[in-house]
């Protein structure tokens, strides 16, 4: 997402990430992922539920989560271990200017995000 940072601030849309994990591994996150997005903490996961973003053992340890780490292990890549309710699944979301919600993609599993050309039909159509 970060290397279409300058596509989608043409389309006046900013990004954030929210996350539910421990706060003492948001800046280890920050400095893995060098995300230049800003970072919100929802610990309570009120926003995780107010979204209806569910846990779910089968979807998140399913098998397109397993070969994603099959690949990571593969290709070398360090694997930085439990931090946090590996069960939790995540989003994304659109809300304009005032608020409202326009547009909804519950993960399926960790690995499932929508690309930014989705993003940007979603956003353009809920106008």
């Amino acid at each position: 997402m970060a290397q279409h940072q300058a596509v989608l601030a043409g389309h006046n849309l900013d990004v954030a990430t929210i996350s539910f994990g421990p706060r003492q591994w948001l800046g280890v996150w920050l400095q893995e992922t060098q995300s230049p997005f800003p970072l919100l903490l929802d610990e309570g996961r009120i926003a995780y539920h107010a979204f209806g973003l569910r846990r779910s053992f089968r979807q998140a340890w399913g098998l397109r989560n397993l070969a994603y780490y099959a690949r990571a292990v593969w290709q070398g890549r360090s694997l930085y271990g439990n931090r946090g309710d590996t069960q939790q699944l995540g989003g994304d979301f659109l809300v304009d200017g005032q608020g409202v919600l326009r547009w909804v993609h519950p993960g399926r599993d960790p690995a499932s995000r929508p690309g930014v050309p989705q993003i940007l039909s979603a956003w353009n159509g809920s106008g």
